[in-house]
């Protein structure tokens, strides 16, 4: 019997592109810049997927201190550390349309917090928290199901553990000080922590 094509073809439908839980997390809280951030993720992930979580902590530090500079600026930066604007001499003050170095703040603190919650959804990471660095990532997403898991591993063992991590990382000080209310108990612990780590890095 002669072969006939025909009767052998076979309809393969296109393979569905999952798209990664990261992806779809960015597309939720950063919709208009989602794909650099996704991009900003992808490279960060491959940073830290290896490394323990006192080195992952440093490489996120690192990363929140450029972001810091790049967004905030110089005058921004020393606004947020002082908790007050910084007058300039002889000039004087005009609106602008530009935003206020307080939504810069806000900007800043939304932006590093995503990324780094996109990471830990790239990287598939368990909720079980093992050590302080660990938890006190996880409270800096400010992502619910993290923020437990943090919770459940400073419940017997009290936030002191992770106050002294953040002592040492001057990026998260700043993230969560550009993150919490002026005035609060969270904003002063995170303006002295950011003191603390500069003064251990001199």
């Amino acid at each position: 019997m002669a072969f006939d094509p025909q009767r052998h073809l076979v309809l393969v439908p296109p393979q569905r592109v999952e798209t990664s839980h990261a992806r779809r997390f960015l597309q939720r809280v950063l919709p208009d810049s989602w794909r650099f951030a996704h991009q900003m993720t992808l490279d960060l992930a491959r940073q830290v997927e290896y490394l323990a979580w006192p080195g992952r902590a440093e490489a996120f530090d690192t990363y929140f201190l450029r972001q810091a500079e790049a967004m905030l600026r110089p005058r921004g930066l020393t606004e947020l550390v002082h908790g007050h604007p910084v007058p300039r001499a002889g000039v004087v003050e005009v609106a602008r349309i530009s935003p206020t170095q307080d939504e810069r703040a806000i900007r800043f603190a939304r932006w590093g917090r995503s990324i780094v919650a996109a990471v830990l959804l790239e990287l598939d990471e368990t909720a079980e928290v093992t050590n302080a660095h660990h938890a006190l990532t996880y409270l800096l997403t400010g992502e619910l199901s993290l923020a437990k898991a943090a919770a459940s591993w400073t419940v017997g063992r009290g936030m002191g553990l992770v106050e002294q991590a953040l002592r040492g990382l001057p990026g998260y000080a700043l993230v969560l000080l550009a993150a919490s209310p002026n005035d609060t108990a969270e904003r002063f612990m995170a303006r002295d922590a950011f003191w603390a780590a500069v003064m251990r890095r001199i």
